[in-house]
């Protein structure tokens, strides 16, 4: 939840803006797919260094 949730919100409310004229079954795939690659990439790596020894308890 941590890890998707808040970059879910941010993504949506940026895409809001420059995707206005794209249809909705387009606007969300493009947001899945920004979400996907942001937490294969950076999110997760980010909160298993951050939470890997309480994780791993």
């Amino acid at each position: 939840m941590l890890a998707v949730y808040p970059p879910l919100v941010v993504l949506f409310y940026l895409s809001r803006t420059m995707l206005q004229d794209v249809p909705a079954a387009a606007s969300l795939f493009l947001i899945a797919l920004c979400l996907t690659g942001l937490s294969t990439g950076l999110i997760l790596p980010f909160l298993h260094r951050r939470l890997g020894a309480w994780l791993h308890r």
